[in-house]
């Protein structure tokens, strides 16, 4: 019973997470129409692009593994009984977790002009000057001073499996951060004819403004939940409490590899960033595509791949405490069953979520942007890495509450020398689809190191994975041969290059494909057979399936 229990709180914590990750990715799929609009195109939009990896990566320094690791923490010792060192251990994560601030934003505003005297090595006459993107850089740079504390904040809520919190600080942080985006950046270049660097200063500042929405909705729910978990530090009878020493050497232990997990895809896109633009040189493209070519993989393409994977953070994210309490307490069995559920309910939604993508990459992008021949192409290549991208969280994530994440911590750094190993000849040989095909072979080495440490540590069996898998596979290419034909007869009297028309043309097909693929995964059984008494509410609630 205990562990039917368990896999329900996980997939109802799953998607109340996965609700929020969606929700905020389509807000954050939506504002780039409006935002690439007011700016006026790729190139415009480049500065931008510029300023968010170095900050992403520094975000995670920043963060330092907190947040998992206090879950985790919070998670085993909650298992054993043990809730006043999980109170002792959350209560002082805040003060780190803001000190960790403090000092990674002075770190980062500091070396700002180094990182961009670094991406315009082979500037030329590009638009962006070192200046600018050190001003872009720096502005960005005061939202590390209060991310790392709300995202400490939402893996205490994690570890203690209350998912609601964190989903609706997501949703909030996105909402108020693209409406102060928007209103700011329109504000700037149409009411008082600012400056395109000003706008994208504007549009980065953002992100501390989200910041602080988030703070302030966590704050409301730790008020609301306190009483319960004061109850919860009352009830400890164990007698036993650990130093802040042996606590920290244990968070430490857990955070490092984490951190290398939470800055892996940012990584990726800064060795893109550091190298793309060279190779293209070294290729002789002429420099008026450098910035172009991408703003197109860096920022417009990534936004639109990233949609799949929010599934891969939600239910990588809630499996860890359910897997770290199993794995603990030596329920192996129980552990397997949380592992097969967390990858299966990342695939059955991914794996065609990825291929509508590619199948519809062209009116896509131009749906969401403007008609751009190569960004077709490159969202084409890309769309299948939407699928790598979520196996490879989810498979982090595991790694992490099977206690394996040193091992983690040596494949991403695998995975990274892999990237930098082929990234450059890749690109001077196919241009910008190359950098996307070094990401996909770097993800897959990585990948693959995962799955074997699993298999081999928890005894998992695999072969369980391969029926529902090839069902997946065979749902999804379905859906795509229904969403192909409808595309093509549409294609006769319609014009992809057209922005109206390639909305009409994804009204027409998208819901036939979500259509398509939710009866024959309810109607076959393989929603129960993952879901389990999730499927059946859905199937209740919609009384057609």
């Amino acid at each position: 019973m205990s562990q039917k229990n368990d896999s329900e709180k996980m997939l109802r914590g799953s998607w109340l997470l996965t609700v929020g990750a969606v929700s905020t990715q389509i807000m954050g799929m939506l504002y780039i129409i409006p935002f690439y609009s007011i700016m006026g195109g790729e190139e415009n939009l480049a500065l931008y692009g510029y300023a968010y990896t170095p900050y992403a990566i520094m975000l995670s320094f920043a963060i330092a593994g907190l947040p998992g690791a206090v879950s985790k923490f919070i998670a085993k010792y909650n298992a054993l009984g043990m809730y006043k060192t999980s109170q002792k251990l959350y209560l002082s994560s805040f003060i780190v977790s803001f000190g960790l601030g403090i000092i990674s934003f002075i770190i980062l505003f500091f070396m700002a002009p180094i990182l961009a005297d670094i991406q315009t090595l082979y500037a030329g006459d590009a638009i962006w000057s070192t200046e600018d993107i050190t001003r872009v850089i720096r502005v960005i740079s005061f939202a590390i001073i209060i991310i790392p504390l709300f995202a400490t904040w939402r893996g205490v809520f994690q570890g203690f499996e209350s998912f609601g919190p964190t989903t609706a600080s997501l949703v909030l942080e996105q909402l108020v951060r693209i409406i102060f985006l928007l209103a700011g950046t329109y504000i700037v270049i149409e009411v008082i004819n600012g400056s395109i660097r000003t706008a994208n200063e504007v549009a980065v500042f953002a992100a501390f403004i989200g910041g602080f929405a988030a703070l302030f909705t966590l704050m409301f729910f730790w008020f609301k939940r306190k009483p319960h978990i004061d109850k919860m530090v009352a009830s400890d009878d164990t007698g036993e409490t650990l130093s802040y020493r042996v606590m920290y050497k244990e968070i430490i232990s857990y955070s490092v590899p984490i951190i290398l997990m939470g800055i892996s895809i940012s990584t990726l896109m800064l060795i893109d960033q550091l190298t793309h633009n060279n190779a293209l040189e070294m290729a002789n493209v002429p420099e008026k595509y450098h910035h172009e070519w991408f703003t197109i993989l860096n920022l417009t393409t990534h936004k639109l791949v990233m949609i799949p994977t929010a599934f891969a953070s939600a239910f990588g994210v809630s499996s860890i405490p359910f897997i770290t309490k199993n794995y603990f307490l030596k329920q192996l069995d129980s552990v397997n069953v949380h592992i097969k559920t967390t990858l299966l309910s990342t695939l059955i939604f991914t794996i065609p979520a990825a291929l509508g993508l590619l199948i519809l990459s062209a009116p896509i992008y131009t749906a969401f942007y403007e008609y751009n021949e190569f960004g077709n192409l490159v969202l084409l290549v890309y769309a299948p890495v939407a699928i790598l991208f979520a196996l490879f969280t989810v498979t982090c994530s595991i790694m992490q509450g099977i206690n394996k994440q040193w091992y983690t911590m040596v494949y991403i750094v695998i995975m990274f020398a892999v990237k930098l190993l082929i990234n450059i000849p890749l690109i001077m040989q196919f241009y910008t689809v190359g950098a996307v095909l070094g990401t996909m072979i770097s993800l897959a080495v990585g990948i693959t190191l995962n799955l074997l440490t699993i298999k081999y540590f928890s005894k998992f069996k695999s072969r369980t994975l391969l029926r529902p898998l090839t069902e997946m596979v065979v749902y999804s290419i379905v859906m795509v041969l229904v969403v192909e034909v409808i595309y093509f007869l549409l294609n006769r009297h319609l014009d992809i290059t057209g922005t109206m028309d390639a909305i009409i043309m994804l009204v027409a097909t998208i819901p036939i494909a979500v259509v398509v693929y939710i009866v024959l995964i309810f109607k076959t059984g393989l929603a129960d057979a993952v879901l389990g008494e999730t499927a059946q509410k859905i199937r209740r609630k919609l009384r057609v399936l």
